[in-house]
């Protein structure tokens, strides 16, 4: 199907691919406009029911201004009801979700004031929402979206599922959901939830945000799994749990907040979230820090085999390593961009580039720097062969959830131009390209082996997602299974190794994530199939042309979450953290 006609408001619509947003378990999220249609692909009457309530008694109107709520119903040629109209989220907006990374944190520029000012926000919100008999239920860290820019304004999306009146909510994420609740099989039966659980899942996405970790997050050698932490009552507080090395510390908090969580999480208490915590939170910030963020040591005791390269004072945005060796990063202190060329013994030369805002894009190939602005379809290839750099071209590629398509090896930079994929290199001074496969207009994306010009990425056809390869300029079909009925494709990622590449897929099952992961030879034959949980969703920690993929967590004494990506280096491995760059020789 190519295109499918709705029906708002009796005007006719037709839909196609490329205003696809999103597609889901449930349904598929479009863009008309500035708004976005739901979609469902199976509408139940329960679907019906509570939409029909939430427009005729009016209470979609009088929801809080930041609820993406329902606003039209939408139906088919039939005039059976299939969806409905809704606001549409601004460009550029990400999952609360993302918070919970310390890295991001650093890189976006994201303190601690801002969280607690975001969380206020939201404590108003939840509130109203309680006011006006309105539960979320389904309370989690993908549900609510923030704009890019701060401070952060909050969209709650997926309202079509909150407990009002008789309709319950009928799905609940598992890091969310009150433990109270753990023994309910099916949610749709009836109203199982109240303030109290979205008050527990409020302080959870709190957490998770402030400190990076989960209440129940770090490591109890006999409680393993989240539920039995629960059930047993211990929280990150208890002395018997490793805490993350990348988290904050919990003494960063304030004594009340502290004792709050021990409430909720060792105690069992569910009482209102008391806004006074995120205030005078606020205000002891404001006459200064009462600790630093944990970190370990940098540090390293030297040896033969392994060696800090590079330490520097902001983040480190992009990497890549020459054949020779050889080592090219980009990194940004404040709005101060600058390249580094470095070897393993140190840095060779700086080179001051321009001043750039957190969240720009980055490439590297030949001699050539690729600048894509934050949301921008725009691609600035900079020539940094000499001391200065030097404009080259100014290209456009298409989006992908508001993100420009673009990827570099180290010899091409692949882009999409109209319906193509393009292939580009530099040529006796002059940037030139080949189209090299078709692509579906805002529906494809892709990600490019470091060395060579082999490339794999997806085309997302409405509900449909069809993996590719392309290798030696051949192009193939990779097969991987189709979704189950009620899953969904949180995210897609792509590792490559010298023989072989993994396609990485994390799936929502009615709220309990798994990552798999599928190796696949360079004809796109399926050569392995592996299942596992969803926190090993880390393919840039894998290029499997490592024989094993972290050793330098061992040896080095850095936690897994410190590091960003993992890169193939002629003679070993280079670990890239957000301000940090080591090395880690070969041990065979």
């Amino acid at each position: 199907m190519s295109q499918q006609t709705i029906t708002i408001n009796r005007q006719s619509i037709t839909l196609d691919p490329a205003q696809l947003i999103q597609s889901g378990g449930e349904g598929m999220v479009f863009g008309v406009g500035d708004t976005a249609v739901k979609l469902y692909h199976q509408p139940q009457p329960g679907h019906i029911a509570k939409l029909r309530h939430l427009l005729d008694s009016g209470l979609s109107r009088r929801l809080p201004a930041a609820i993406c709520a329902p606003a039209s119903l939408v139906t088919d040629d039939h005039g059976q009801v299939i969806g409905f109209q809704m606001p549409r989220l601004p460009a550029g907006s990400f999952p609360i979700k993302k918070l919970a990374s310390l890295n991001f944190r650093k890189q976006q520029g994201i303190t601690a004031t801002a969280v607690l000012a975001l969380f206020q926000h939201l404590h108003a919100t939840l509130t109203n929402l309680h006011q006006l008999g309105v539960i979320v239920g389904d309370l989690n860290d993908q549900n609510i979206f923030l704009t890019p820019a701060q401070p952060f304004a909050a969209h709650w999306i997926d309202v079509d599922s909150y407990q009002i009146g008789r309709y319950p909510c009928p799905v609940a994420m598992e890091f969310f959901v009150d433990p109270h609740l753990y023994g309910v099989g099916d949610f749709g039966q009836r109203p199982y939830f109240s303030p109290a659980t979205d008050w527990y899942a409020f302080f959870v996405l709190l957490v998770r945000s402030l400190l990076g970790v989960h209440p129940y997050g770090g490591v109890h050698k006999q409680h393993k799994t989240l539920a039995a932490r629960a059930a047993a009552g211990i929280s990150i507080l208890h002395p018997d749990v490793v805490y993350p090395a990348t988290a904050v510390r919990p003494t960063a908090l304030p004594a009340d907040l502290r004792q709050h969580l021990l409430d909720v999480f060792e105690n069992g208490q569910r009482p209102p979230f008391p806004l006074s915590l995120l205030t005078d939170y606020t205000q002891k910030l404001a006459t200064g820090p009462l600790t630093a963020p944990a970190r370990r040591p940098t540090a390293v005791t030297q040896t033969a085999e392994f060696s800090l390269l590079l330490t520097v004072p902001g983040f480190i945005e992009s990497v890549r390593v020459e054949a020779n060796g050889r080592l090219q990063a980009i990194v940004r202190d404040g709005s101060a961009v600058r390249l580094i060329r470095l070897g393993l013994g140190g840095i060779l030369n700086e080179t001051p580039l321009f001043s750039g805002q957190p969240g720009y894009n980055y490439g590297l190939f030949q001699e050539v720097l690729v600048v894509n602005p934050p949301g921008s379809r725009q691609l600035l290839l900079l020539d940094i062969s000499g001391p200065q750099p030097r404009k080259m071209q100014l290209l456009e590629t298409a989006l992908f959830r508001d993100t420009a398509v673009f990827a570099a090896s180290d010899r091409f930079l692949f882009r999409i131009a109209g319906n193509w994929i393009m292939r580009g290199a530099v040529e006796r001074g002059l940037y030139v390209e080949e189209a090299i496969a078709t692509a579906h207009h805002n529906q494809t994306r892709f990600w490019a082996a470091p060395a060579g010009s082999t490339l794999a990425g997806v085309h997302r056809i409405f509900a449909e997602n069809r993996y590719f390869l392309i290798h030696h300029d051949a192009n193939y079909d990779v097969a991987l299974p189709d979704l189950r009925l009620g899953e969904s494709l949180v995210e897609t990622a792509v590792a490559f190794g010298n023989t072989a590449v993994s396609f990485w897929r994390k799936i929502n099952h009615r709220g309990a994530l798994r990552t798999d992961i599928h190796l696949v030879n360079h004809r796109g034959q399926i050569l392995h199939q592996h299942t596992a949980a969803p926190d090993d969703f880390r393919p840039e920690l894998y290029p499997f042309a490592l024989a094993q993929p972290l050793p330098i967590a061992a040896h080095i004494s850095l936690a897994a979450e410190e590091i960003l990506h993992l890169h193939a280096h002629p003679q070993g491995i280079i670990a890239q953290t957000a301000s940090q760059l080591y090395f880690l020789r070969s041990l065979s």
